[in-house]
C-alpha cells in the first residue's frame, strides 16, 4: 500500500511539473515542419553566351564550304551536315538565287553550290573564310558579313594555290531555341564580276554563252537520265537555250541559261529534284518573275509581316 501511494504521489507531482510549465509558458508553440526544399538555379551563363553560340554556329557553317569540307555532303546530302545547324524547317533567301524552302534546299546552297575544282574550267575553289562583321544583340537574331577566299586547287600544276577574286556575303540570321538557324536573308554582291574575273571571260561574249550552253547541255544528258530526262539530246537541248535570255549572275532567278547552270550543280545531289529546273519549263525554279515579286514576299516565306523576322523580341509565329 505504501508503495502505490508513492507511486500516485509521483505521477500526480509529473503533472503537476507540467501544469505549471504550460501557465508559466502559456505562447509555447511546437517547432513548425520545415517545407520541403527545393534548390533554385540561377542562369551562370555570361551576357555574351548567345552571341557567342550564334558566332560558333555561323562559323561552322561557313567553314564547311571550303574545299574539301563540303565532300561528305555531296556525297551524303543533309546526312552529311552536322546536327545543330539548321532547324529541320529552315526557310530563307539568297540574292541572287533565290528562296530556299526546307532542309534539304537550304543546305543544298550554303554546301553543295559551293565549287569543286574538278567541276569548273579554272580549278576554282573556296579555300579559306573570314567573318569580318558579326553582331547578335540577343538570343535570337544576328547579323554577320563574310570573305570567302578563292584560289586555285589542281596539286601538281603550276598555278595550284594561285589566289582568286573572293567572294561575299552579307547575311541576317533567325535562331530557334536550341541555336540552329530557322530563318535567313542574305546577299552576294557582285556575283557577275567575280564569275568574269575568276573565268578571265567577259559573260556578254557570244562564244563564251555558246560555250557554257553546250557544257550546260551535256551536264544534262550525262546527270539526268531515266525518269529525270529533259532533253532528247544534247542538239535539242542546245537550241532551246539558245533562243533563251542567256542571263546575269547578279539575277540568276529567271527562264534563263545562268539560273540553269546554277542548278545543273545541284543535280549531283539530287538529280530527281533538280533536273526539271535545268530543262524545258525550268521546274517552277528557273521560271521569270516580276520585281518586286519574290525579292520582297516576306509573309509568304518567312510567315511573318515585313520587319519582324530579324528583329530582337520579335516572336517566330
Amino acid at each position: 500500500m505504501f508503495r502505490l501511494n508513492l507511486t500516485l504521489l509521483a505521477i500526480a507531482w509529473a503533472l503537476l511539473q507540467l501544469h505549471l510549465v504550460a501557465i508559466t509558458i502559456p505562447h509555447a508553440r511546437a517547432w513548425p515542419t520545415p517545407p520541403s526544399w527545393v534548390p533554385h538555379f540561377k542562369s551562370q551563363r555570361p551576357a555574351d553566351y548567345y552571341a557567342r553560340r550564334n558566332l560558333k554556329t555561323i562559323s561552322t557553317i561557313y567553314s564547311l564550304t571550303v574545299y574539301p569540307r563540303q565532300l561528305p555532303i555531296f556525297q551524303a546530302g543533309g546526312a552529311g551536315v552536322p546536327k545543330g545547324l539548321f532547324n529541320n524547317d529552315v526557310v530563307g533567301r539568297v540574292d541572287p538565287v533565290g528562296n530556299f524552302t526546307g532542309f534539304e534546299h537550304s543546305i543544298e546552297y550554303f554546301f553543295a553550290l559551293s565549287p569543286l575544282p574538278q567541276g569548273n574550267p579554272v580549278n576554282a575553289a573556296i579555300t579559306g573564310y573570314q567573318i569580318t562583321e558579326f553582331s547578335s544583340q540577343c538570343r535570337d537574331v544576328a547579323a554577320s558579313v563574310v570573305y570567302l577566299y578563292c584560289s586555285i586547287v589542281n596539286p601538281g600544276a603550276p598555278d595550284h594555290g594561285t589566289p582568286l577574286p573572293p567572294l561575299k556575303q552579307v547575311a541576317f540570321w533567325r535562331f530557334d531555341d536550341h541555336g540552329a538557324v530557322l530563318k535567313y536573308d542574305a546577299w552576294i554582291p557582285n556575283l557577275h564580276s567575280w564569275v568574269e574575273s575568276t573565268t578571265a571571260a567577259y559573260v556578254a561574249d557570244p562564244a563564251f554563252r555558246a560555250a557554257s550552253i553546250q557544257q550546260i547541255c551535256a551536264g544534262t544528258q550525262a546527270r539526268c537520265t531515266g525518269a529525270n530526262t529533259q532533253w532528247a539530246s544534247v542538239d535539242e537541248c542546245v537550241a532551246a537555250l539558245s533562243q533563251k535570255t542567256y542571263g546575269s549572275y547578279d539575277e540568276a532567278w529567271g527562264d534563263n541559261v545562268v539560273c540553269r547552270s546554277i542548278h545543273l550543280v545541284l543535280t549531283q545531289v539530287r538529280p530527281d529534284t533538280h533536273c526539271p529546273h535545268v530543262g524545258p519549263t525550268g521546274g517552277g525554279k528557273c521560271v521569270d518573275v516580276n520585281y518586286p515579286d519574290n525579292y520582297f514576299a516576306d509573309e509568304t516565306l518567312y510567315g511573318q509581316p515585313k520587319g519582324q523576322t530579324f528583329m530582337c523580341g520579335a516572336s517566330d509565329d
